[in-house]
Parts: structure tokens; sequence; C-alpha cells
């Protein structure tokens, strides 16, 4: 997990610092709110999240790059049967999820002239999602790789010449695939800081 972290951090500023069009570089605090089968597992929110975005914009109102994000997930259960292939148990339970999507992205822009620039995007690539159930003594992994898909609406607000803030809706949606049954979703709110390049 902190591997997978760590590379995309180090994608992001190879992205940035190799960039010699207009970009945008965007570090968001991220919401996430669980949908569908994790939404199952886990239906608290999670306020613990981080998010990394990078556009070139190779027109002045379309960008490529990419996105990755990293948010935790979190839900005590008084008292809950969890099954595992052949396997149940029955009783107070400490859930954690924690999902990485790394996807390649495009945005258009609606007016990138303006100080406040909204926009829409979707992201296409991959999500690590890993979670783990504990009862008492035991401990139950599960991982998987999801193809997955990332469609986002948002808006820039231009502070200054190079800086701005960001506010994105983002739907991530990962295939059924690995030790996880079920298509992995969560809607994330993400509000953030630009760095923009002219």
């Amino acid at each position: 997990m902190k591997n997978i972290f760590l590379i995309a951090a180090f994608a992001l500023l190879v992205f940035a610092g190799s960039a010699q069009a207009q970009s945008y570089s965007t570090t968001s605090y991220s919401v996430g709110i669980p949908t569908g089968d994790m939404g199952d597992y886990i239906s608290n929110v999670s306020f613990r999240g981080i998010a990394f975005d990078y556009r070139k914009l190779v027109k002045p109102n379309v960008g490529i790059g990419f996105s990755t994000s990293w948010n935790v997930f979190f839900e005590e259960k008084p008292y809950d049967t969890f099954t595992l292939d052949n396997r149940s148990l029955s009783g107070k339970q400490f859930r954690y999820a924690n999902t990485v999507p790394i996807l390649f992205a495009a945005d258009y822009y609606f007016s990138p002239e303006e100080r406040l620039n909204p926009y829409i995007g979707l992201g296409v690539g991959t999500i690590f999602n890993e979670r783990y159930t504990d009862m008492g003594v035991f401990r139950f992994d599960q991982d998987s790789w999801n193809f997955a898909f990332q469609p986002q609406v948002g808006m820039f607000y231009e502070l200054g010449t190079n800086a701005g803030v960001s506010l994105a809706v983002k739907y991530n949606y990962g295939l059924d695939a690995g030790e996880i049954d079920g298509a992995q979703s969560y809607l994330s709110i993400n509000l953030g800081y630009v760095f923009m390049k002219r």
C-alpha cells in the first residue's frame, strides 16, 4: 500500500516538473462516501483522504494527465456476521478499507479565460482496493486490482496568476476483480489548491 502511494506521488512530481506548456497541478483534501458493495461493507463517510491531479493543457479548454488519491474508510460494528469463502464468524468487528485509484484523465474546461472555470472530466485506469476485518484475535484480509472509471465535475477559481482553489466531485467505480466480490465504488468530494503554470 505504501509503495503504491509513493509511486503515485513520484509520478505526479515527474509530470509536473517536465511540463513545458500550461498546466494545472492540484492537491486536494478528499472526503469519501462509499456506495454499492463498498457501502454494504462500510457505510461510514471517510474524512481521511488526499488526492493529486495533474493536467497539461493541449488546448486552452482541454487538459490531459493523471489522477490519483488515497481514501481510508473505517467502521466499528457492535455485532455482525462476516463471511469469507466458507468461513463465517459473528461478533464485534472493526472494518477497514483503503482505496487508491491510478488513472489517466482528461478534462474539458468551459471558461478557460475566466476566473471561475467549471469543467467535466473522465479518468480511466486501475484502482487498488484493500479491506480487512478484525474480530478479536482474527483478521481477514482481501485485496484487488480493478479496472476503473472516474467521471467528475468540478470548478477552478483563480486567486492570482499562478494559484487557485478547486472543488471537484468524482465517482470512482472499479469493476469486479480479485479477492473482493462485487464492483467497488465510492463518491469523493475534493477541495484543493491549484498551482497554475503559465
